[in-house]
């Protein structure tokens, strides 16, 4: 199958690409090259057979020099940070949701199916902050038992303490962010273009995504920030409730695999919105993932604190992957010590190049990305 990937040389976008490749698939990428150090994966894309195109998702013209034959549309492109669309939330909304308008509207003239990148980000953590927790020696958890007796009508919908955030979860609510709120936009929008014309579009609401090869900053990309500081003895800090706070981790090899399975599907499946995490079994907090990663590494890390969270900011969020295991037979296969191995093998065979892209900015004494 001929398949186009926006933002083809991000992340995810680049190691989809390389993937479905090895899979029999043509590939055609598309990207515009802002995030600094995406035009070092054009390489090896094309080493490996895939078709550069050099287009921004949010101008109509450039979806013209695209080559003719596109069957299925991966839609990776992203503004990924959180932080930055309070400086320039236009930045995120014109990228998160025009954009996805944009590929839409291809969508929809070339009769293409497609496969939508969303996020977890797009529920409120108002909501999810007010859901009862507990505290334990490493991490905040959820509080079964006083969700237990809390009365039946209290209980929202599309929440399970064991099992985490389903796609029922309400959508009203504040506190998800511009970032969130943009992609949310584009979640709604692939819901009703789906609809309304009749185009085959799943929706993945991806948990924090990470693996070997993503360049982390303070901002986004926290897992391999994490690894990396630690590796190079970069200062951190834990931000709001004491390192605590808790993500399930999917790791990008099993994103691949699900995108993989949804293409073959897509044509008997039509249409369909995932919750797709790590779940419980990858879920760690900032103190368990130091902890983890200073005995790989076999030193303390000093680490500062600050006190207030971060705006819009999510203390427990655990992906409900019980609808996508059933429909698709999906789960993740790579294990958190997997997955962070993984990272510190990449980190010890790059070490040269990532010593020089990182250094320190301003006052904070946080480093981030080049």
């Amino acid at each position: 199958m001929k398949v186009l990937i926006t933002g083809g040389c991000g992340f995810l976008g680049a190691q989809l690409a390389l993937y479905l490749c090895e899979r029999g698939h043509e590939i055609v990428a598309m990207d515009n090259l802002v995030r600094r150090g995406s035009e070092s994966n054009i390489g090896p894309l094309q080493k490996h057979g895939v078709t550069f195109v050099h287009g921004d998702v949010r101008c109509s013209e450039d979806f013209v020099s695209l080559p003719l034959g596109i069957e299925l549309i991966c839609d990776a492109s992203a503004q990924p940070s959180v932080v930055s669309g309070y400086t320039n939330p236009m930045f995120d909304l014109t990228n998160n949701t025009i954009g996805v308008i944009r590929v839409l509207e291809y969508a929809r003239e070339h009769r293409c199916p497609l496969i939508f990148c969303s996020t977890n980000r797009i529920y409120s953590s108002d909501r999810i902050n007010a859901l009862p927790r507990r505290e334990s020696a490493t991490r905040l958890e959820w509080d079964s038992a006083a969700w237990k007796n809390l009365p039946a009508e209290s209980h929202p919908s599309g929440f399970d303490p064991e099992f985490g955030v389903s796609e029922e979860f309400s959508l009203d609510g504040a506190g998800r962010s511009i970032y969130g709120v943009s992609k949310l936009m584009a979640d709604v929008v692939c819901q009703e273009y789906a609809d309304a014309f009749d185009i085959p579009v799943i929706v993945n609401r991806l948990g924090v995504i990470s693996g070997a090869g993503q360049f982390g900053k303070v901002d986004q990309g926290w897992v391999v920030w994490w690894a990396v500081a630690c590796w190079f003895g970069l200062p951190l800090k834990y931000i709001g409730w004491c390192g605590k706070q808790v993500r399930d981790i999917l790791f990008v090899e099993d994103v691949c695999r699900l995108v993989d399975l949804e293409i073959r599907q897509i044509g008997s499946m039509r249409s369909g919105v995932f919750n797709a995490g790590g779940g419980v079994a990858n879920s760690i907090s900032l103190i368990e993932a130091t902890r983890f990663l200073e005995n790989r590494l076999g030193r303390a890390m000093s680490i500062s604190h600050m006190g207030t969270p971060r705006k819009a900011d999510t203390v427990i969020y655990i992906t409900d992957n019980r609808k996508v295991e059933r429909v698709l037979g999906w789960k993740p296969q790579v294990s958190l010590p997997e997955g962070l191995d993984s990272i510190l093998a990449w980190i010890r065979n790059n070490e040269a190049e990532l010593s020089a892209r990182y250094r320190s900015e301003g006052e904070s004494g946080e480093r981030v990305f080049l």
